[in-house]
């Protein structure tokens, strides 16, 4: 499943590379200029497509291949919401260069492309940001929601819960012993001992869990344009000041409580303390009403207890590829250490 790259990958890689150079000939802002292109593969993600930095004449962009299963309609709408942003003043947010006949993104056999500002900066280090980086990162975070909200926007139950709810219901109903023999199936051992552990502790967290996002569901939320993927490696520093935000193949309406508890959860893990301390940096430039903070820790535990079993499905019965192991076995790590928290 993760075997080294074969003759017939190099060649596919080649016929990429040779796609990503006609993809940028139709956009403007590149032209006839001289290019020098470095291909990044998925610049440490795991959610598909590939990266490559251009430069020339000084300058730097990023050009991005989605993944297959992008359509364009969706692409456009994840445009549009980067082009507010954008307009708001949120200068952190990637500019999008038009192609020659206007449009924000084209397409060939490959799948859509996109050419964007490349963004300078550091992503977060959790164990070296400090308090004017936490700042600068909530302010950020707030912006965004600020710019997205619309007053005469109704409140719903969050459709992210409900997804998860009906995760959670679904894998109850699982024979988890048939997904134990489809983990051994693999011949990954470093996947199956993490695999392992994590469906012997579902059973036990599950009651709860399901109990607390049923109880969530009762509460209507404010929903708007949310990133629903921000974590620390999304996120670019320059000193104690956000420079970039990137990766917005996630969009979707949700409540503002999703996105919190994302970046929360990849920064500081179960220490609550540095949690209450963010969301009160945070509601410095935006409050969060007493549902929405119950919402980001019903979030956060329903993740917590469902990311192991995604990667199991993905993995084990789907089959996926992905082109990082040990990333893959990071995540797990993470979701198993979370998961032995949360069982105390």
């Amino acid at each position: 499943m993760f075997g080294k790259p074969d003759q017939q990958q190099n060649v596919a890689n080649t016929d990429l590379d040779l796609a990503a150079k006609m993809s940028l000939s139709r956009f403007s802002e590149i032209g006839s200029r001289p290019l020098q292109i470095t291909p990044l593969g998925s610049a440490g993600g795991l959610s598909g497509g590939a990266i490559w930095r251009v430069e020339t004449d000084g300058q730097r962009y990023a050009l991005r291949l989605w993944p297959s299963e992008t359509t364009a309609s969706r692409l456009s709408f994840v445009h549009s919401l980067q082009r507010q942003w954008r307009e708001a003043n949120l200068k952190f947010i990637p500019y999008l260069f038009a192609t020659k006949e206007g449009g924000s993104f084209t397409d060939n056999s490959f799948g859509y492309w996109e050419l964007a500002e490349w963004m300078p900066g550091s992503s977060l280090d959790p164990s070296s940001i400090s308090p004017p980086q936490l700042d600068g990162v909530a302010a950020a975070l707030a912006a965004i929601h600020h710019a997205a909200a619309r007053p005469d926007a109704s409140s719903e139950p969050s459709p992210g819960l409900r997804q998860r709810l009906s995760m959670l219901e679904r894998w109850q109903t699982t024979d988890l012993a048939q997904v134990q023999d489809e983990i051994e199936r693999l011949n990954w051992p470093d996947f199956a001992a993490r695999g392992s552990a994590t469906l012997q502790m579902f059973p036990y967290l599950a009651p709860t869990i399901r109990d607390e996002l049923r109880s969530m569901l009762q509460t209507p939320l404010p929903l708007h344009a949310c990133l629903r993927d921000i974590h620390r490696d999304h996120i670019f520093l320059t000193g104690a000041l956000v420079t970039g935000v990137i990766d917005f193949g996630a969009v979707r309406m949700e409540s503002c409580a999703g996105d919190l508890a994302r970046l929360c959860g990849s920064l500081f893990e179960d220490d609550r303390n540095r949690w209450d301390d963010f969301l009160t940096r945070y509601e410095r430039h935006r409050p969060l009403s007493a549902a929405e903070r119950r919402a980001i820790f019903v979030f956060d535990r329903s993740s917590v207890l469902l990311t192991g079993l995604q990667w199991i499905e993905w993995i084990a019965v789907e089959r996926r590829n992905f082109p990082q192991p040990e990333a893959v076995l990071g995540r797990l790590d993470i979701s198993l250490r979370r998961l032995q928290f949360l069982l105390k």
